[in-house]
């Protein structure tokens, strides 16, 4: 009888998505694909009903792999010391660089020698530019940017975080 019952309880965990398998990928992660104005939810458990534990910024580099994923795409991370489950879809291997998408705006945008619209312009990104450095961690409104030999600075929500 308990035989049948742990069973059970593994085929319904298996089809849940939810059963926990070794994983070997990259040691650190990056934060990929997501928008400036959000960020990545590190959870307590692997799906979204679990609490929210921390929310990582949208261009962090520095996510410990656990070595832990399930089924249905949760991988089991680490960061500033808070350890939980992140959708593994917005997780990539990170090189120790930042790098940008940009969205949100037609044509060219400029982006500035100082964080400021009345700072000389440094350059601009044609719409839809991709492979953007991120030279450190954003400010609030703004992000310093290095993009075809051009560094400067680039209101932040035009950003998100992107994955060559």
């Amino acid at each position: 009888m308990q035989q049948h019952l742990l069973i059970m309880i593994a085929c319904l965990f298996s089809l849940n998505g939810t059963e926990v398998q070794a994983f070997t990928g990259p040691t650190i992660y990056a934060v990929v694909w997501v928008k400036s104005t959000d960020s990545l939810r590190l959870r307590a458990g692997p799906a979204t009903r679990y609490k929210i534990l921390k929310n990582i910024p949208f261009n962090a580099i520095h996510v410990k792999n656990l070595g832990e994923r399930t089924r249905s795409g949760w991988c089991k991370v680490q960061y500033l010391g808070v350890q939980g489950w992140s959708a593994c879809k917005y997780l990539g291997e990170s090189s120790g660089a930042r790098y940008y998408s940009a969205h949100g705006y037609t044509a060219t945008l400029k982006f500035y020698q100082q964080a400021s619209h009345n700072s000389a312009i440094a350059g601009s990104l044609p719409e839809y530019a991709t492979g953007i450095e991120g030279l450190d961690a954003c400010t609030t409104t703004w992000c310093r940017i290095r993009y075809d030999g051009k560094s400067g600075w680039v209101e932040r929500k035009y950003l998100a975080s992107w994955q060559f």
